[in-house]
């Protein structure tokens, strides 16, 4: 599962990037790379290992599996948040590119995420009915 998880996120994210490159090169924002780069790390880094801790909880009852999921997006979006304002205020950074390539990111690492969610909880309904 995690694997799978690993693949279809690397294709959605290839496919992303195809997509954005040659808005990069139209737009001439080299400048502003910086910001998507980190803005799209950020979510990913923790959606891998947020994840991770999903394909653990899959095998458990419900119960702790719904924890791992649900305190799983309330710790990355915390995570992201703090990092978000730490890097706008210490660093600097362009605050419109880094948080329009963070909600992107996170919204597309989310769907996929969501994806495998569902598949694991239709296939406990099909298993136990």
């Amino acid at each position: 599962m995690f694997i799978d998880f690993l693949k279809l996120l690397g294709i959605t994210l290839g496919i992303a990037w195809a997509l954005l490159i040659p808005l990069f090169y139209f737009l001439a924002q080299a400048v502003l790379m910086r910001e998507v780069l980190i803005g799209c790390f950020l979510p990913v880094g923790c959606f891998i290992v947020g994840f991770y801790a999903i394909s653990w909880a899959a095998h458990r009852p419900l119960r702790p599996f719904m924890i791992a999921v649900f305190g799983g997006m309330l710790v990355r979006l915390l995570v992201i948040g703090t990092t978000f304002m730490l890097l706008v205020k210490l660093a600097q950074f362009h605050v419109l590119s880094l948080l329009f390539s963070l909600i992107g990111f996170y919204t597309l690492c989310l769907i996929v995420e969501l994806y495998f969610v569902n598949n694991r909880i239709q296939y406990r309904e099909k298993v136990q009915g």
